[in-house]
């Protein structure tokens, strides 16, 4: 599988803040629905006192981003730079030209902002940017005290709508979760891809046979593993392969016709990196520092950072 370059990722940010905005213009905001991060914080002032959502998002993610670049990669923090740009730029300029869709039915709202909100954020972390925000302060508070990033966002959001309550009814509170929800969901689909892999564990007393029967009718890479059976104490050979979901069917067909005794375990596997999948981060990052000089430019910037410190 080829590795897709590295503009290929900036335009993957780029439309996905497009989708993203276009959502927040056509779904959320004529509807009064608020989101999680600093988009719900710019969209509570916008509702509370008419600020423009677009500055909001720049002006409150100025000290995060300063932060940010000292604390974080330099390439990510550079791209979600962009994604953060990009969205703000949307927002202001789709404002007037996208019809605000005033639905009757609020879970529509709901519904179709979360599809358009996911759609278009998945892409930008597909990019390996985001919008600036809670991803970025999740990140240093990782990287300060080992604490997990979904439940930092989870705890960032649950305090945004917390306080979002005193202003707004709670039916509004409430379809605003349900977009947030639906948006993670797509949020997930899309960074990860719609074709999934699976994890294949299978148990024979004919493992040789087996494994040539999935390295050439399959074309699957198979992993051997050394195994026992706690009732019989006999050695076995445990064989492990991961598959797209379109050759499930026909691994299965050619394991039972070398041996049908055999025990197969199928499980789903959310992301798989290597060969015949995707490619792996190390061979991305060789790519983009062959095309762009990024460890030229990274270097640069680690030097000035240190020459700050020791002048302080």
């Amino acid at each position: 599988m080829p590795v897709r370059s590295y503009r290929y990722r900036l335009l993957e940010i780029i439309v996905g803040s497009l989708i993203s905005a276009i959502g927040i213009n056509m779904f959320v905001v004529p509807n009064h629905l608020l989101a999680g991060g600093v988009s719900g914080i710019s969209l509570l002032l916008y509702y509370l006192f008419g600020l423009p959502v677009s500055v909001m998002l720049i002006v409150i993610n100025i000290p995060i981003f300063i932060l940010g670049f000292w604390k974080l990669h330099y390439g990510y923090v550079m791209r979600s730079l962009l994604g953060l740009g990009s969205l703000s730029l949307f927002i202001a300029l789709t404002r007037p030209i996208v019809p605000a869709v005033n639905v009757n039915d609020l879970l529509l709202a709901a519904i179709f902002g979360g599809v358009m909100q996911g759609f278009g954020y998945g892409l930008v972390f597909r990019g390996r940017g985001s919008t600036g925000g809670a991803d970025i302060i999740s990140l240093i508070l990782r990287r300060k005290w080992s604490t997990n990033v979904g439940a930092t966002n989870f705890i960032m959001n649950a305090v945004i709508m917390a306080c979002s309550t005193a202003f707004f009814d709670v039916r509004l509170v409430g379809y605003t979760l349900i977009s947030m929800y639906i948006s993670g969901v797509v949020l997930d689909k899309v960074q990860l891809g719609f074709d999934r892999a699976k994890n294949v564990l299978i148990v024979s007393d004919r493992a040789n046979e087996v494994t040539e029967a999935i390295l050439h009718r399959i074309g699957r890479g198979v992993t051997i593993l050394k195994g026992k059976g706690a009732y019989s104490h006999a050695e076995k050979e445990v064989l492990m392969t991961s598959i797209t979901i379109t050759q499930l069917a026909k691994l299965k067909d050619v394991v039972y016709e070398e041996d049908p005794g055999a025990f197969v375990t199928v499980w789903e596997a959310s992301e798989v990196l290597g060969r015949g999948f995707k490619p792996s981060p190390a061979k991305e990052r060789s790519e983009l520092e062959m095309n762009f000089n990024l460890k030229k430019w990274e270097e640069k910037f680690q030097h000035k950072k240190l020459k700050a410190s020791k002048a302080d």
